[in-house]
């Protein structure tokens, strides 16, 4: 797993299912000072349900704290409308940017 950190946002990649509870437990150490995450999801772990539903707690706090909380899913779909997904990471970072956009109106 590799956390790259960027002037706005964080990204999580390289995430597998022999390392999904150390992206986990780093997720939740983040939860003290929140930052924009865009998370890169594999085809393995885009069809865990339990990372999907654990994801979804952390997408409302993220939500709560005013941050953008996106998951990149290649082409894959991910069956739950309280997730922001999208297939690349160009487009995650537009998204961002739109959220923040949205944010300071």
């Amino acid at each position: 797993m590799t956390i790259d950190n960027n002037d706005n946002y964080s990204l999580f990649s390289g995430i597998n299912i022999d390392n999904k509870k150390k992206f986990l437990d780093k997720l939740e150490s983040y939860k003290t000072k929140p930052v924009n995450l865009i998370i890169k999801l594999n085809n393995e772990l885009i069809n865990n349900d339990s990372l999907i539903l654990s994801l979804v707690k952390y997408n409302s706090f993220w939500k709560k704290s005013d941050k953008s909380f996106i998951l990149v899913v290649d082409d894959y779909v991910v069956s739950n409308n309280n997730l922001v997904c999208v297939p690349s990471l160009e487009e995650a970072i537009d998204y961002l940017f739109m959220e923040e956009l949205e944010r300071n109106v």
